[in-house]
């Protein structure tokens, strides 16, 4: 016989018995109420589907109370958590039943959510993204050169900050970051900046008053590059790690750069190089060693300070009149030799720096551990600005750096009608692209062409050094 439709006072009057009973509604096919021997009260839906024969669909629990708890709305099948009503089961059956008849599957949609919460389990979070980029970095490609140690000690710190200042957003999952959360990292530097310690390098001006702006740019350039290699390399069957991250975009990508660049401008007069390249080693606090550092950096050209400072006495050939630096400047920072040719004037510097170093391994150096700080010949810039001979008819000379000295440098080749393409082979500026790399990448082949570019911006720089003040 058919089954009856339910009433709310004929649910109020069933007791429980000593077997599980299911007590079938008549309005809506396949709906019951089961009562345990324990009191429990469950909507259940008993239906076929197909391919997979008679199914029981919980529903939720009974409560007399009808519409306290609403009917759960969408196209999900239900949880069976909810509070239902003998009307809002009903309701819910047949809302259940038409998701069916459209071909779904509880079992099927169940399987599928426990898969997907067990990869987003695994997807790993910005704090893991940031320590395999990290990692990556470190240890190089064929196609990248390994960041430098300060560069990675600099990512860290930054990590490290931010696990301190934003550790929820640290803690997301990579994929579900956004736009949003990347300003929220970025705001508090860019408007607040971020304290200094007290004492030692990086102490001036112990906390921007206007925030920190190059900062901000930093940190955003990290995460940008972090996130983009995320995107890049998931699917890269030569990466090693397992974490999946599931990005589908770099939420960094969006967010505008807001630092104002500020690149330099400033070259030095005549007068001004004149004056600096004479007196630089009369300056307080500047050792024999960095004067002649500075001076073979004009000498060379304008070749960058730090790495002339990098290199040991083996790179210095004097007798071929050679020294060969490795360039990391470009694109992805694959070292590559770059040959110098050395003019007259820079082996006279190697000769006067050789009687205080060259017992050791490096010429520009002050002990036998090491060569010296890049950020030595900046200090020894700064502590001549500060000495008396920084003076030109009664005006102290305006603040410069050495990347300065090398623009200087620059426009003295350009006035000196040395065509751009020798000069900036000479600077190794701007010289990179895949012909140089696969079929011009013999070093030795431009040493005439950069010889006679040299031995050009030697005699200009003899005439400033002998023009009187």
């Amino acid at each position: 016989m058919a089954a009856t439709s339910l009433t709310q006072k004929q649910l109020d009057a069933i007791k429980p018995t000593d077997k599980q009973v299911d007590h079938p509604d008549g309005m809506v096919r396949g709906l019951a109420l089961r009562v345990s021997p324990g009191g429990a009260r469950t909507w259940v839906l008993v239906t076929r589907i197909p391919d997979e024969g008679v199914k029981r669909i919980r529903l939720g629990h009974y409560t007399g109370k009808a519409g306290e708890h609403a009917s759960p709305a969408g196209d999900q099948f239900p949880s069976g958590l909810q509070a239902l009503s003998l009307k809002q089961a009903r309701d819910e059956a047949t809302r259940v039943l038409a998701l069916i008849n459209a071909g779904r599957s509880p079992s099927k949609e169940r399987t599928t959510r426990r898969q997907q919460a067990a990869v987003h389990a695994e997807r790993g979070s910005v704090s893991d993204l940031l320590a395999e980029y990290i990692a990556y970095r470190e240890k190089g490609t064929e196609r990248r050169a390994a960041a430098g140690t300060r560069q990675i000690a600099e990512w860290r710190r930054i990590t490290a900050q931010l696990e301190r200042d934003a550790g929820d957003v640290m803690a997301m999952k990579a994929k579900d970051v956004e736009p949003s959360h990347i300003v929220a990292l970025l705001r508090p530097i860019f408007h607040h900046g971020i304290a200094r310690p007290k004492k030692g390098r990086g102490s001036a001006g112990r906390r921007a008053t206007s925030g920190a702006q190059g900062s901000a740019d930093k940190v955003q350039t990290f995460l940008g590059a972090a996130f983009a290699y995320g995107l890049s390399s998931e699917h890269s069957v030569a990466r090693r790690a397992v974490t999946v991250y599931g990005l589908v975009h770099n939420p960094v990508g969006p967010v505008p750069r807001e630092a104002k660049s500020t690149p330099g401008t400033r070259v030095l007069s005549a007068a001004e190089l004149r004056q600096f390249y004479l007196t630089i080693d009369q300056a307080p606090k500047v050792g024999p060693v960095l004067a002649d550092l500075l001076r073979f950096t004009i000498a060379s050209g304008g070749q960058r300070t730090h790495q002339l400072a990098r290199e040991p006495w083996t790179s210095y050939d004097r007798d071929t009149t050679v020294v060969t630096l490795t360039d990391k400047k470009g694109r992805g920072g694959v070292p590559r030799p770059h040959m110098v040719p050395m003019s007259k004037r820079m082996l006279a510097i190697l000769a006067s720096v050789a009687a205080y170093t060259g017992s050791l391994e490096y010429p520009w150096a002050t002990n036998e551990r090491s060569h010296v700080d890049i950020a030595s010949p900046a200090g020894a810039v700064r502590y001549w600005l500060q000495s008396p001979f920084a003076m030109l008819d009664g005006k102290r000379i305006a603040p410069f750096t050495p990347r300065d000295l090398r623009r200087t440098c620059t426009q003295m080749m350009k006035a000196a009608r040395i065509p751009d393409e020798l000069a900036d082979r000479l600077q190794s500026h701007g010289v990179a692209g895949i012909t140089d790399i696969h079929y011009r990448n013999n070093p030795e082949l431009y040493l005439p062409e950069k010889r006679q570019a040299l031995q050009k911006f030697d005699a200009a720089l003899a005439k400033v050094l002998k023009a009187r003040s």
